[in-house]
Parts: structure tokens; sequence; C-alpha cells
């Protein structure tokens, strides 16, 4: 595990800008959309007998579906990197957009499942979470089908569940406890939600590459030869 992060954070400084440049034209705009969106619904439902739990449900659910789209090119731009592409850049923007749709409505049903499975006392949807979290990164390596990709990612997980979901989940806690934190210190500066979300924004911004290299370098070193 240690090489996997330390090979991760090498990759990610050696195409810093590379990736940064892939982030803020692709996971940026998504999450502006997210905000727009989810507020959006908030303001609509502010009166309602329940006010924010339909700004909560898509709140939960677009994160996943937006996120889930995002992880593509950086699956692919590291996946590049590893067979030794010299134009990763290009070839994982052109995979993303050729992809689009199909990895938007898995990733939209994939949301909609973990959000009725959580409906059943939280662990079905944590199972569903899991044993399909690793579809798109089957089909960045070039599985046929999502078909196809969907039983290599239940049987992956089914063989890695232990150690991959530690990762993973360990991947989240740091994210949330930074995102936190840092939103925590800037309210002592401003209560702007404008300035407050572009920062978070900035942040994620910097932060998904190098969460997706570690996943992806970890799914390299596991999957079926």
């Amino acid at each position: 595990m240690r090489n996997v992060v330390s090979n991760s954070i090498t990759l990610y400084f050696q195409e810093f800008w590379k990736l940064i440049l892939l982030s803020f034209c692709i996971y940026v705009p998504l999450l502006l959309l997210h905000a727009v969106i989810v507020n959006s619904i908030y303001q609509a439902t502010r009166f309602s007998e329940y006010p924010g739990l339909a700004g909560d449900m898509a709140n939960g659910i677009f994160m996943i579906v937006f996120l889930t789209i995002a992880q593509v090119p950086f699956i692919k731009f590291t996946l590049l990197d590893m067979d030794g592409e010299e134009k990763p850049l290009k070839k994982s923007i052109s995979f993303a957009l050729d992809k689009l749709i199909p990895i938007y409505i898995f990733a939209c049903l994939y949301a909609i499942f973990i959000f009725i499975g959580g409906l059943f006392f939280v662990i079905p949807g944590v199972i569903i979470l899991l044993l399909f979290y690793f579809v798109p990164y089957f089909i960045a390596d070039n599985v046929k089908g999502f078909k196809s990709a969907i039983k290599k990612s239940v049987k992956f997980m089914k063989k890695n569940v232990f150690k991959a979901t530690v990762i993973i989940l360990l991947l989240m806690i740091i994210q949330l406890l930074f995102e936190n934190i840092l939103v925590y210190l800037l309210t002592f500066y401003t209560n702007v939600y404008f300035v407050l979300l572009l920062i978070k924004i900035i942040f994620l911004m910097f932060l998904l590459p190098l969460q997706t290299i570690i996943i992806t370098n970890v799914f390299n070193q596991w999957k079926p030869v």
C-alpha cells in the first residue's frame, strides 16, 4: 500500500497541471451544476411539510452521479500513464466524452439504487455502493460492455471486500475531515455562501485527481490478469 500511495503522489505532481486542467474543465462545472440544482430544490421545497428532505435526497443522488462521471477521465489518464502513453490527457478526455452518455445512465441508476437500498436500514445501500464501485474502472480498462463490467466489479469486490472498503472509506473520511475543517476555519472570516462554495470547489478540484489516482493504482494492482 505504501508503494501505491508513493506512486500515486509521484504521478500527481509529475502531471499536476494536466490533472488540474482536467479537473477544472470537467469536475468544477459538475460541482457548480450540483450546487445550482440542489439549492434550487432546497428553495422550491422550503415551505413543504418536510423542508430540506427533497434537497437532502437530491444532494446525495446528484453527488454520486456527478462524482461517478468526474472520476472516469482520471481513471483513464492513470491507466494510460501506466501503459506508457505519450498523450494521456488528450486520450483520457476523448474516452470520457465517448463514454459520457452510458456512464451518465449507469451513474443515475447506481445513485438511485444506492438511495433505495439506503432506505432499508442503510446497509443494502452501502452494499450496492461497494459492489458496483469499480464498474467505471473496468470500463476505463477497456472491458466491453457494462454487463461485463458489473460482473467483474462484483467479483472484484467480493475478492477484496475488506481491503477495498477500508481504502474507500479512509479516503472519504480524509476528504470530509479536511473539507469540514477548511469550511469551519473560513467561517471565522466570512459567512458569504458563494465564497465558501467557491473555496470548497477549489479544494475538491485539487483533491479528486489524487484520490482517483490512488484507487486506480489499487485497482490495477488487484485486478485479475
